[in-house]
């Protein structure tokens, strides 16, 4: 029969394996942060997985990858040494959809960027505005007026 009485989360985690999973998650989060120390790539790769002694490492491009064969050697060295002493191999692949979310964390820079018009600006406008033909007079005037906008 079945004990229905309640029990704790802690007791839960436990039972279901949600705990195992959060640990191995904890682990491969300072294991990466481990290794972004070493790389001179660091935004560009993610370790990915560990386990049987290989640890797997994303890159978002093979050019990435293949920079990051080339350290592969002294990374393993440097692991073995202050984390993983069983470390037997290091495993690179490309993971294309690493290069979208580093895209998404750059800030966007703008296409145009308005530079503010001074109030000298805005009245040399204003007094080319006065001699000219009607319709490049509305547009002069309606660039004097930005300089006004800015102001507030």
């Amino acid at each position: 029969m079945r004990d229905r009485r309640p029990q704790t989360t802690g007791d839960l985690l436990e039972e279901t394996g949600l705990n195992n999973i959060q640990q191995r998650a904890i682990a491969l989060s300072q294991l990466n942060t481990a290794v972004k120390q070493h790389v001179n790539c660091a935004e560009h790769c993610r370790v990915s997985n560990y386990r049987q002694g290989i640890l797997i490492i994303e890159t978002e491009s093979a050019a990435w990858s293949m920079r990051l064969n080339y350290e592969r050697h002294t990374l393993m060295m440097k692991l073995r040494e202050k984390l993983l002493p069983k470390l037997q191999d290091i495993e690179i692949k490309v993971n294309p959809s690493l290069a979208a979310v580093h895209k998404q964390r750059q800030e966007k820079i703008p296409d145009i960027i308005q530079k503010p018009i001074t109030e000298v600006a805005a009245q040399h406008l204003l007094a080319t505005a006065a001699s000219a033909p009607e319709k490049v007079k509305k547009r002069l005037e309606r660039l004097a007026l930005l300089a006004q906008k800015q102001k507030r």
